[in-house]
């Protein structure tokens, strides 16, 4: 089992952040989901049934196609063209950007939580939580000189996204890193980019995997099989 390095303690400490706030999730479709008793309203009833039941069965097989068509992309190898190609393509809502960027970049509604802001002198990091709509959706970690006041044209050089953080903000509906999102599974990750450079596995269902090309890094973690972080490193300096 390998162990991982290199990753600053501030930012450690944020993405704990990301992944202990209680969940708020709610089950507003329970009511739509309920089938009425009465005999007048069967026919109508079963109609319905039978209407979800095919859609739900055309939506999993386009998202299942989708999938597919994304491990396609990759050939089982990790490489710097392979990094380069993840991070050119990531989508945030409808809207697709390239990393590293600045908040600038980022645009309309994205916003640094700046009272979790925490520094680093000896480093020069500094590293926050990303907002959308005033939301927690990550947390960054970018290179900035102590009396630097104005960061948001920094280069952003980390990135991390959690599906705590993501399920809890109801106005993005869609995160995709280079194909890999929340619903990807190990199988899937392993056919795409091939055997990690490092793993990580405890007693606990806990995995992660460590893809390493240089100084960039993506790291992918599991909590019961189910993929939990999502973190792009660009090495800084």
């Amino acid at each position: 089992m390998g162990k991982f390095t290199g990753k600053t303690g501030s930012h450690i400490i944020l993405m704990l952040l990301l992944t202990v706030f209680p969940l708020s999730l709610t089950s507003c479709k329970n009511s739509e989901n309920t089938l009425s008793t009465d005999n007048d309203k069967s026919r109508s009833t079963q109609s319905s049934i039978s209407e979800s039941v095919s859609e739900s069965t055309n939506s999993d097989t386009e998202s299942k196609t989708e999938v597919q068509s994304e491990i396609n992309e990759y050939d089982g190898t990790f490489n710097e063209e392979v990094f380069d190609k993840i991070v050119s393509n990531v989508v945030i809502g409808d809207k697709t950007f390239s990393f590293p960027c600045s908040l600038e970049d980022l645009g309309e509604g994205f916003s640094f939580w700046d009272e979790s802001m925490i520094y680093e002198e000896e480093t020069e990091l500094r590293s926050c939580g990303l907002l959308y709509d005033g939301k927690l959706l990550a947390t960054v970690t970018m290179h900035c000189a102590a009396d630097d006041n104005d960061y948001s044209d920094n280069d952003i050089i980390c990135i991390s996204f959690t599906a705590s953080a993501f399920k809890r903000q109801d106005t993005i509906d869609n995160i995709s890193i280079g194909g890999i999102t929340f619903e990807s599974t190990e199988a899937e990750i392993n056919q795409m980019f091939g055997e990690p450079t490092d793993n990580h596995e405890d007693s606990s269902h806990f995995s992660s995997y460590l893809y390493l090309i240089d100084k960039k890094r993506l790291t992918l973690s599991f909590n019961y099989g189910h993929l939990n972080i999502i973190d792009l490193n660009f090495g800084g300096k």
